[in-house]
């Protein structure tokens, strides 16, 4: 998908979003500048994006959040973006960057309960908004801050792909059988479901995807919504729709920002950086609702995997064996897991497997 085609059809949104921004946060900011600890010098600061400059999407999350980060701060914070570094979180962590965009369980290699806060796989899962709900107001925050400090980052929400993923392969598929061996790539969690059904997973960087997918590499692969497949133009490398996904409820990303450098924001300050990412995150998620329908209509019965519905169940009953296991991992998983289930218990999103 082209950027600048992208830009032209969500421009208006950003303009809206950014208003309710200032209003939204307008208390805050009025606190800042009355506060006499803060600061009238110019704070700038590098933001490390692992998505390349002109990927629709998340790079454009990445860009309007750090506009609407200085726009806020009437220009006291200027956010500059460095995109394409692979490691981004490693970078704030060397100091060669202030704050990282990224999706929210790209440091599960640190912490398997990471997943929890990007979204799990199969009805295990919540929606983008039940999510948000969790995390904002149903205690995850404080539990994500403590697993996150062990990186030095504070974390916060700041974009979506989406509610729904898009599973798309280059062939059809009868059978669940002929499942066995089959390349994929997919991220998360769900890179231990995709192993539990007996298929190969295989990582590849987000732009070679649909290349491999062209050359035979790799056969199914799910990167998220509608935006983000179109901007990988994996739908013209694989037309050929699953029925279902692995991360059925889509992933979050998240704004890190090094601890030290929060820890020495004010009030003001870091109400800004908060309220720049929660309205990233909404917006993030009506333009994905919004383009859906435009970028992936219903496809043919063709076009779709005849499985679906065995697909379906597989997926479910092998993620509930890979969040249990990832919920045991420690004292630390465990209390984020017993926080996370009583939410979906008190939101009704306890659904039992297919």
């Amino acid at each position: 998908m082209d950027r600048r085609e992208f830009l032209k059809t969500t421009g208006a949104a950003a303009a809206a979003v950014a208003a309710t921004q200032a209003v939204a946060t307008e208390a805050g900011a009025a606190q800042a500048s009355a506060a006499p600890a803060v600061s009238t010098g110019l704070k700038e600061l590098r933001l490390a994006i692992p998505f390349n400059d002109g990927f629709a999407g998340p790079a454009d999350y990445a860009r309007r959040l750090a506009r609407n980060i200085g726009d806020l701060s009437a220009g006291r914070i200027r956010v500059a973006p460095a995109f394409g570094i692979a490691n981004a979180a490693d970078a704030v962590r060397a100091g060669d960057a202030d704050l990282f965009f990224d999706m929210a369980d790209s440091q599960l290699d640190m912490h398997r309960a990471f997943a929890y806060f990007a979204g799990l796989p199969g009805d295990q899962g919540v929606s983008p908004r039940d999510l948000q709900t969790w995390i904002t107001v149903g205690g995850g925050q404080a539990l994500w801050d403590d697993l996150a400090a062990e990186t030095d980052v504070k974390p916060l929400l700041a974009a979506h792909t989406g509610s729904q993923s898009l599973m798309l392969a280059t062939r059809h598929v009868e059978a669940m059988a002929t499942l066995a061996g089959r390349k994929t790539h997919v991220t998360g969690l769900a890179r231990d479901v995709a192993q539990g059904l007996g298929l190969e997973v295989v990582s590849l960087p987000a732009d070679a995807i649909a290349a491999a997918m062209r050359a035979g590499e790799i056969e199914i692969a799910e990167c998220g919504g509608a935006i983000v497949s179109y901007a990988l133009q994996i739908p013209a490398a694989a037309p050929y729709l699953t029925g279902t996904s692995i991360n059925q409820n889509g992933s979050a990303m998240l704004l890190g920002v090094r601890r030290g450098l929060w820890d020495g924001l004010d009030a003001g300050e870091q109400n800004m950086i908060s309220a720049a990412a929660a309205a990233e995150f909404q917006l993030s998620l009506s333009e994905e609702e919004a383009h859906r329908p435009m970028l992936y209509p219903t496809p043919s019965h063709e076009r779709t995997w005849p499985i679906s519905a065995e697909l379906n169940h597989a997926i479910q009953r092998v993620a509930a064996a890979v969040v249990a296991h990832a919920a045991g991992t420690d004292a630390t998983s465990r209390r984020i897991a017993a926080s996370y289930a009583a939410f979906r218990t008190r939101a009704g999103s306890d659904r039992a497997s297919a």
